[in-house]
């Protein structure tokens, strides 16, 4: 992986701030105000064709839907700020190996 070196690096640097936030609040929260702020970053990823971070903030979501006790939210919070650095050419295959590589903990 590349880091990322285009005009894109603001929104990036702004997500992964805004993704440490939440990581600091997230066990607070109420589910719905948790579902509003992942689907923030993932609105942000969508508009700026951030594959990788998109991806990965959906399947957080999907977590937390199917079990918010269960959720491993520190490895979908490594791995999104992890993203936030990939270059753009690298964001499918990004988001395919930090999907598998938190299934595999998961599962491991």
């Amino acid at each position: 992986m590349q880091l990322r070196d285009d005009a894109r690096l603001p929104v990036c640097a702004s997500l992964h701030a805004q993704i440490e936030r939440l990581e600091q609040d997230c066990r607070s929260m109420t589910l719905p105000a948790l579902h509003e702020a992942i689907d923030e970053i993932r609105a942000t990823a969508v508009a700026h064709r951030l594959v990788a971070i998109e991806g990965i903030a959906h399947a957080f979501e999907r977590s937390i839907a199917r079990n918010r006790q269960a959720t491993a939210f520190g490895l979908y919070f490594d791995q999104l700020k992890l993203a936030t650095g990939c270059a753009a050419a690298d964001d499918e295959q990004t988001r395919d190996a930090m999907l598998a590589a938190i299934s595999v903990r998961l599962t491991g």
